[in-house]
């Protein structure tokens, strides 16, 4: 099996509690500086954002929907070959994807929160 460079893993044993923590930091970094704040961010707080409004009519059907959406695309991300540069791409999509549905889940857990403590 091919290996896959881990540059966001510098230095950090594979399959352990610091490589759990590493992958929900990579989460939060997509949230606050990476896609998430491009696309949805605009500036806004995440109670102004669109997952919230959204959640705030239809509950977390939306972002729970949302990450089964992408957990679902996750198997659309397969290199064609095994050509490294292809087999990078195509790792480093299936991650973004990944990293997204874990996004999701956590606004829905954050929202249940929310609706559970405004009672």
């Amino acid at each position: 099996m091919q290996q896959i460079p881990m540059e966001n893993l510098p230095g950090i044993e594979l399959l352990t509690k610091e490589h759990f923590e590493n992958v929900l930091q990579q989460a939060l970094n997509q949230v606050f500086n990476g896609k998430g704040n491009e696309r949805h961010g605009h500036g806004l707080t995440l109670d102004q954002q669109p997952w919230k409004i959204i959640s705030d009519n239809v509950g977390t059907g939306f972002v729970v929907g949302q990450a089964i959406k992408k957990m679902l695309e996750l198997k659309t991300f397969v290199p064609k070959t095994n050509d490294p540069q292809e087999v990078q791409a195509a790792y480093a999509a299936w991650k973004r994807e990944a990293l997204g549905a874990i996004v999701y889940i956590t606004m829905a857990i954050m929202y249940k929160d929310f609706e559970i403590n405004k009672l």
